[in-house]
């Protein structure tokens, strides 16, 4: 009888833990350990973008290339995130850990050793 109980406390534990449509303990969002530009990102969509907040909007990492081997900086980063659409933007550093989620409408860059942009590729 007693198995039978701890079974079914168990079970019940583990259906809770994993229950579609769970909500966070709390109401803040997870932190990040990458930096972005995301206080930007408020500015560039009341300024340049299509106007309509359901409006999709998709990063668009070819229109920028051009800025690949420049030095990264706040204004550089706002610049990017006009010029390619992008709602937010991340900055990765040498060996920084970064996570595996796709997003259509960020940009990453990725920054060499001395600072300097080695790459934008959007997600």
């Amino acid at each position: 009888m007693i198995r039978k109980l701890i079974s079914v406390a168990l079970l019940a534990g583990l259906a809770a833990c994993g229950a579609p449509g769970a909500q966070r303990a709390s109401d803040t969002p997870p932190a990040s350990s990458s930096p972005s530009v995301s206080s930007t990102a408020a500015s560039n969509t009341s300024t340049g973008g299509t106007g309509s907040s359901s409006a999709r909007q998709v990063c668009d990492s070819q229109r920028v290339q051009n800025m690949v081997g420049q030095t990264y900086s706040d204004s550089v980063g706002r610049s990017l995130l006009g010029s390619s659409n992008s709602k937010t933007a991340r900055v990765l550093k040498p060996g920084q850990v970064m996570t595996m989620e796709y997003d259509e409408s960020r940009l990453n860059v990725i920054l060499n050793g001395s600072g300097a942009i080695d790459a934008l590729r959007c997600g």
